[in-house]
């Protein structure tokens, strides 16, 4: 008896749930993504394993269209035992595809990061783009699954993709 009392209260909820990706809302969160990558340049091929996490402030300057910005935090280590710390920072642009009332929704991604690292000079730029779904648990926060890929350029000099999936956790909170 439980059991049917706890779904049934777990489908009105979902069935009035109604996600705050509207005009004027705010978005903190982040995410993170865990990649392989292979280099090639003029000294030959290196490739390795990264982590990267993000976190992230936003607001919704038109339903489901939000606007931010977000730090980035990486740490990667090549199959020659070498390690790179990178931080950076850049903005965002994110846009929902669903209507506000869906329950699962489809993010758009796109965004812009500027990143130096502790390891040496290097400077690197990247445009990123993710796409996927977000699964509000509630009107307020949603989980996101992410397909990533990023386009950067290191030193204005060597440029280089990572395609990545990612796993994302965002509270929306009401104007």
């Amino acid at each position: 008896m439980k059991t049917i009392q706890f779904l049934i209260a777990v489908i009105l909820v979902s069935l009035t749930t109604n996600a705050q990706i509207t005009k004027g809302n705010w978005m903190v969160g982040g995410s993170g993504s865990f990649y392989s990558y292979q280099l090639k340049d003029n000294y030959g091929t290196n490739s390795g394993m990264g982590i990267e996490l993000r976190p992230n402030v936003g607001l919704f300057i038109k339903d489901k269209l939000v606007i931010g910005i977000t730090p980035l935090f990486a740490y990667s280590k090549s199959e020659n035992g070498s390690s790179v710390t990178s931080y950076g920072i850049g903005p965002y642009i994110r846009y929902y595809l669903l209507q506000p009332e869906n329950r699962v929704n489809v993010l758009t991604h796109v965004g812009y990061a500027y990143s130096g690292s502790n390891n040496s000079n290097d400077k690197s730029t990247a445009f990123d783009f993710k796409v996927g779904p977000a699964l509000y648990f509630n009107s307020s926060v949603a989980l996101e699954m992410t397909l990533n890929y990023s386009l950067n350029k290191l030193n204005s000099s060597t440029d280089y993709n990572i395609f990545s999936l990612g796993l994302g956790f965002q509270i929306h909170l009401e104007k």
